[in-house]
């Protein structure tokens, strides 16, 4: 009996590696030299990408890497790489160029900004915004820009022969010592309270001859009036008036 069992065993050991001879004999037909080759490739890759990561210290990386993974910041740097790929793609000769030269612009301009001290000027700027100055300027500005496009040349001719005409006007008053004279008494205080009180007068009288009736004349008319005390005093002060004038002529005694 207990050979029979033993013989049984040895019969499917025998079996079994019956069936591994015949499957590795199957591979071995199945594998060509190309197949054997590659495999054989692969496997070198393999082993080389191995011995390259362990002395490049990727294990050390590892956990950083998998905590990446976790929150998601792996996806966000691959998402960002994608992105740039992507720029770089679109990017041609003449959009760098033109980049470059923005750039390069930009950096000249505020390389003059600083070198011209504007910087000073920005507290003024400042508060020339903030009391609406800078605003008025600029429509001062537009004004100026305005009259100027309006200006037509038959009309700028017109403006330079009458700031000729004035200039030669004021050089002659100015060269002229009884205008300066005329200047400095009309500068008196009492002379302009007498030109305010001649010219009150002189309106009043008009607005009373107004009303007045039309003189019938004669000699009768003329006496009441020379009668008139109001008519003496007024003639004792063009005759006061005529004296000073007198008086002040050359050559009088």
């Amino acid at each position: 009996m207990t050979e029979a069992k033993e013989g049984g065993g040895n019969g499917a050991a025998s079996a079994a590696f019956g069936e591994i001879e015949r499957l590795v004999a199957s591979a071995h037909d199945a594998l060509t030299d190309d197949t054997v080759s590659r495999v054989a490739a692969t496997v070198g890759s393999g082993l080389d990408l191995l011995d390259r990561a362990t002395r490049s210290g990727l294990g050390d990386a590892l956990p950083t890497i998998a905590a990446m993974v976790r929150n998601g910041d792996l996806q966000r740097v691959a998402d960002f790489a994608r992105l740039a790929g992507a720029a770089e793609d679109t990017l041609s000769d003449d959009i760098v160029a033109r980049l470059s030269g923005a750039a390069a612009g930009g950096l000249d301009l505020l390389d003059r900004v600083n070198r011209s001290g504007i910087t000073r000027a920005l507290p003024t700027i400042t508060r020339m915004v903030e009391s609406g100055d800078l605003e008025r300027l600029v429509g001062f500005v537009r004004l100026v820009a305005a009259i100027e496009d309006s200006l037509s040349d038959d009309i700028v001719n017109r403006l330079a022969t009458v700031a000729t005409e004035l200039a030669a006007l004021v050089d002659k008053l100015a060269r002229n010592p009884g205008f300066l004279r005329l200047v400095d008494v009309l500068g008196r205080d009492e002379v302009q309270c007498g030109l305010i009180d001649l010219a009150e007068s002189a309106c009043a009288a008009k607005r009373e001859l107004a009303q007045q009736p039309v003189p019938s004349g004669g000699m009768l008319g003329l006496l009441r009036i020379a009668r008139d005390p109001g008519t003496q005093s007024a003639l004792r002060f063009v005759a006061l008036v005529a004296g000073q004038m007198r008086g002040r002529q050359p050559g009088s005694g």
